[in-house]
């Protein structure tokens, strides 16, 4: 259990499922490598269970296919996939023991005792469970039961691994622990991750790969870094993070951007591939950490003057909402160790941003 499992590759082709008249996924195509862990980001209904239902076997698509390693699986049965699952709910064995819930497979598969035995003490040294084999899952906490839960589903060895928001019904410090250990997991077993969250503090820590889904399509995918720093939507730079969106229309070009301007406001933004043409109508996303406030007669790209509304205090930061004449409220994020005193409501500021800051979106 402790040596790599070799990764195997997925394929996605036009998959579709409708049920009655909704439309739950949408011809979606998706390409997964061996020993990525990929992450299915989206919000309620945008069709990622349902997506993961149909990898897992327990949902027919109505269209496209699915194949394991060039080999087609989209007819082929969930139990004869070799796929491991684990749910929300954990689904364990209430009247078996630790060892008993993670042997089962196993046993299903009428592997030889001394393999089982193996096996089974492999994949709870795997999760740090080995002291509590002969506990039931009453008996242990809820961190505890989600690790018996993943040992489940690796110790058969799995071609791939498919988590459908296990971590949802976990308080947030336990949640922060077990995502370290589930990438702690992925290093150390080498296998597919598929992981579905709504959470996106989830997907940014854990994955290789996000794929960002809404109303049954695959709306953007890439790294974490390129999602939340260069996303090409107005949907992904709001769901993932927070952003605030700053609209005009192009004035002119300048050096390696673009001058625009929104209610008689102007600003400087850096092309993101090719200058849009003078005229056009452009959004920009801002994220809230890249704003600052400035002094009076302080060097910036762009200033933008505005009252604060109401602001919150979260340790580590200040969360402040700028209502401004140009471009309505703008949030704001500012590290509290050296934000000095705190802000006032009523308080009349500048803020300023750098023209690389921001990124140009298209609009849904």
């Amino acid at each position: 259990m402790t040596a790599m499992i070799p990764g195997h590759d997925l394929s996605i082709s036009g998959v579709s499922k409708t049920f009655g008249t909704f439309k739950a996924v949408k011809d979606v195509s998706l390409d997964i490598k061996g020993g990525e862990f990929l992450t299915m980001l989206g919000p309620s209904g945008s069709g990622k269970t349902t997506l993961l239902m149909m990898i897992a076997g327990f949902v027919q698509p109505d269209q496209g296919s699915i194949h394991l390693d060039k080999q087609p699986i989209t007819h082929l049965p969930p139990e004869r996939r070799n796929f491991g699952m684990v749910f929300q709910g954990y689904a364990l064995f209430p009247h078996l023991s630790v060892f008993d819930n993670v042997a089962f497979p196993l046993k299903v598969r009428r592997r030889p005792r001394a393999e089982i035995e193996e096996k089974v003490k492999a994949a709870l040294d795997l999760v740090k469970l080995t002291t509590q084999s002969e506990r039931l899952p009453r008996q242990l906490s809820g961190g505890q039961q989600q690790r018996v839960a993943l040992a489940r589903a690796l110790v058969f060895t799995p071609h791939l691994l498919l988590l459908d928001e296990p971590l949802s019904a976990l308080d947030k410090k336990l949640r922060a622990e077990l995502q370290e250990e589930l990438k702690r997991l992925h290093r150390q077993v080498g296998l597919s991750f598929i992981y579905v969250t709504h959470d996106q503090d989830e997907a940014l820590s854990m994955s290789d790969r996000i794929v960002v889904m809404s109303d049954g399509r695959l709306v953007e995918q890439g790294t974490p870094g390129e999602l939340y720093d260069r996303p090409r939507t107005a949907f992904v730079a709001d769901f993932l993070g927070k952003s605030n969106f700053v609209r005009g229309k192009v004035e002119s070009h300048i050096g390696d951007g673009f001058v625009f301007s929104g209610d008689g406001v102007r600003f400087v933004q850096k092309a993101r591939d090719t200058k849009p043409g003078i005229g056009s109508n452009v959004t920009v996303a801002l994220r809230p950490e890249k704003l600052s406030i400035v002094a009076p007669g302080t060097e910036s790209d762009n200033r933008l003057s505005g009252v604060v509304s109401e602001w919150n205090y979260f340790g580590s930061e200040f969360r402040i909402l700028v209502e401004t004449a140009g471009c309505g409220p703008i949030s704001v994020s500012l590290p509290a160790w050296n934000a000095g005193a705190a802000p006032e409501v009523g308080q009349s500021l500048e803020l300023g941003w750098s023209a690389r800051a921001g990124m140009e979106v298209q609009e849904a």
